[in-house]
């Protein structure tokens, strides 16, 4: 239960790519707060993931192989990173939380690293909650929306603030400090755990994140439910992981009711070109 006496820890991780089965963390950042936007403390390392760092993913982040060379595997700083998130029970916050969720639970299974059962939310569900018609849930772009932010370097710890300034600008705008801790305790609750079991392509979730944050339509192909295999368009609310498979909950707009879609079985999955229904 999130009440007044919560703390929260906005964490980030900056990685080798997109899919938490094949890539590393290379950075993690952490951010305790309480309800007032008091810091509490903070932690951020770099990780040396033992593997090359991509140029695409060098590209976002700017953290290279010569920048990890002399830092400590991610045997050293999970642990770190999962004890300071365990201190006093702490609700952790992430944007787009299933992403830092997944490259967690993967780097913990590789090497054995038992895992903290911290609630976790996703900021982008809380924002969209808040401002429900925003015309994109991106971090950066909605914090510059709101006076959060000028100008940002995409690092852990950077977007940790953000995260912490953007849950604390949302908890703001309730008419009392009870509706929001209403809101909050009615969001999906994540947690860490056990393997991502479904592989799920990166180009399926590089479009289904895409939708997320702009609150766009998706065409997909869904091999099953009712319309098996009939093109249908839908908007996605929302991403959860349930017993190591992926779901979206989304509006779909064929059969105009709220739906839950395996992630495995979307077989086809790309933007809708017009907003014609």
């Amino acid at each position: 239960m999130i009440d007044e006496k919560s703390i929260f820890v906005a964490f980030d991780t900056e990685t080798t790519g997109l899919s938490a089965a094949q890539g590393r963390i290379v950075e993690i950042a952490a951010l305790k707060f309480d309800i007032s936007g008091n810091v509490l403390g903070e932690m951020s390392e770099l990780i040396n993931p033992q593997v090359p760092i991509p140029p695409e993913a060098t590209a976002i982040h700017g953290i290279t192989d010569e920048t990890v060379a002399a830092m400590p595997p991610i045997t050293e700083i999970l642990p770190q990173f999962l004890q300071f998130a365990a201190d006093e029970n702490a609700i952790l916050i992430a944007q787009n939380a299933l992403f830092d969720i997944g490259f967690v639970n993967h780097e913990a299974l590789r090497h054995d690293i038992k895992l903290a059962r911290n609630i976790i939310l996703d900021l982008i569900d809380f924002t969209r909650q808040t401002f429900p018609n925003l015309p994109s849930y991106a971090l950066e772009r909605t914090c510059r929306a709101f006076g959060l932010v000028e100008t940002q370097a995409h690092r852990a710890m950077a977007d940790s603030v953000l995260v912490m300034r953007l849950f604390l600008h949302c908890l703001r705008q309730y008419p009392a400090r009870e509706d929001a801790l209403t809101v909050l305790n009615s969001l999906y609750h994540y947690t860490f755990g056990g393997p991502m079991i479904v592989k799920i392509s990166e180009e399926l979730m590089e479009v289904i994140n895409q939708a997320l944050e702009t609150g766009g339509t998706l065409e997909i192909v869904y091999a099953g439910g009712s319309k098996r295999g009939m093109p249908r368009r839908i908007i996605p609310t929302l991403l959860f992981n349930r017993d190591g498979v992926m779901f979206l909950t989304a509006r779909c707009l064929l059969s105009n009711s709220n739906k839950q879609f395996r992630l495995d079985r979307i077989k086809e999955c790309r933007i809708a070109p017009d907003n014609n229904f």
